[in-house]
Parts: C-alpha cells; sequence; structure tokens
C-alpha cells in the first residue's frame, strides 16, 4: 500500500535532503520518491539479505539511490546526525513490540540531524495493543508535530484500486498463494480493510522532529 508515501511525506520536502527509508521492501516506493522529489540522496534498508538483493539488482541503474541491509530495531548503519529525513511506511507494527519500536525511534533520532523530520505511517488495533505514535516518543527523542488518522483516505484509496488488484493476484498468482496477497493487497473482505471499515482498526500518519538543545531546555 505504498500510495501511503503521499500521505506520509506530509509537506516535508524531499528535495536536495540525504533520506533514508526503513524497511524499504523491494524499493518501489523508493524509487518513486527518487523519481518524483529529487533528493541529494536516498538510502533503503530492510532487514531481508535477499530483498536487498533485489532491490540493487532491479534499482542498480538510478542515481542517487542505495541499499542496504539492516534491523532498524538494533542499529541503523549510519553516522550520528548524518540525516534529514527517516521515512518509514507500514513497518512498525511487525517490529514485535514496544520495547523493539523505542530502540528503533533511538536509531532514527541518533541518525538524524537537529530539526530533521521522520515521517511515519501505520496501522494499528485502538484496543491499546499496537500504540505505535506513543512507543515511538517514550524516550522522549522526537516531538509530534502533527499527527492525523487517515484511515477513510486509506480506504478510500484501497476501493479505487480493488478490482484491479484482485484481478492482478487471479491473473498471476499461484492458487495457493492468494489468500496472502488479498489481505497483503488489503482487499474489500479481508481481515484488515474489514478492520478499518468497522472501527477496529485505524491508520494514521505522523510527522515527528528530532529536538534541538533548545527544545530541551525549555520543557
Amino acid at each position: 500500500m505504498f500510495c501511503s508515501s503521499i500521505w506520509v511525506l506530509a509537506h516535508v520536502s524531499l528535495t536536495n535532503q540525504n533520506a533514508l527509508e526503513v524497511s524499504c521492501g523491494r524499493g518501489a516506493g523508493a524509487v518513486w520518491c527518487v523519481h518524483y522529489y529529487v533528493p541529494g540522496s536516498y538510502m533503503g534498508v530492510d532487514l531481508s539479505p535477499s530483498v536487498i538483493d533485489i532491490c540493487r539488482k532491479c534499482h542498480s541503474m538510478i542515481s542517487r539511490l542505495s541499499f542496504v541491509v539492516a534491523d532498524a530495531t538494533k542499529y541503523l548503519p549510519f553516522e550520528n546526525e548524518s540525516l534529514d529525513i527517516v521515512l518509514c511506511v507500514e513497518a512498525t507494527h511487525a517490529y514485535g513490540g514496544s520495547a523493539a519500536v523505542q530502540r528503533f525511534a533511538s536509531e532514527v533520532a541518533r541518525v538524524l540531524r537537529p530539526n530533521g523530520y521522520f515521517l511515519w505511517c501505520d496501522l494499528f488495533h485502538i484496543d491499546g495493543s499496537d500504540t505505535s505514535i506513543d512507543y515511538l516518543t517514550a524516550n522522549g527523542e522526537l516531538i509530534v508535530e502533527e499527527k492525523i488518522n487517515i484511515t477513510r483516505n486509506v480506504l478510500h484509496a484501497l476501493d479505487i484500486q480493488s478490482n484491479t488488484r484482485a484481478e492482478f493476484i487471479e491473473r498471476y498468482v499461484r492458487p495457493k498463494e492468494q489468500e496472502y496477497f488479498r489481505l497483503f493487497a488489503g482487499l474489500p473482505g479481508t481481515q484488515m480493510y474489514n478492520g478499518m471499515y468497522e472501527g477496529h482498526i485505524q491508520y494514521w500518519r505522523a510527522v515527528f522532529r528530532k529536538k534541538t538543545t533548545t527544545d530541551m531546555t525549555t520543557i
């Protein structure tokens, strides 16, 4: 669902900035961002070596774009205060709980320059079992500049794309794997889609800013 790229970027410009996308998957979103926003550099990291291998093979000819294997809940292989923007789309819910998300948030804060931005979107259950926004600010290193519930927007986008995605899955995916791909695509009738439609799951985007010395002295 990388239509979320449009929403997660909000009003923050990537142009001429050094950006990092965490949990980049096969790199489609990274390619889209480089093409439309022309950052100074754009790096994608993912936990899976095989996925990063695919990224490097498929996107090696694109300038300003590179990919690295990394577990973002443990360590991001970048120098302190070396990045302007970090993005994370639909990933923190899979990081394994509050402690892992807080470690990830600390790594984000470490690699961001002062006043750098962390752009995030994800879904979570409203029963409190996955309150990622709270986990991301628990260490006190990131300030929430903006947070918006975009569940309706996501459902609308899924509705628009549902027929095309369903036809693609029916045509190109093996029958025994189709249900998984339907769920991943958020098609109507799946647990994820129904959860958002019925209000059990919400989808949020947020803009965080790294605290500066000035921020800390005024709190």
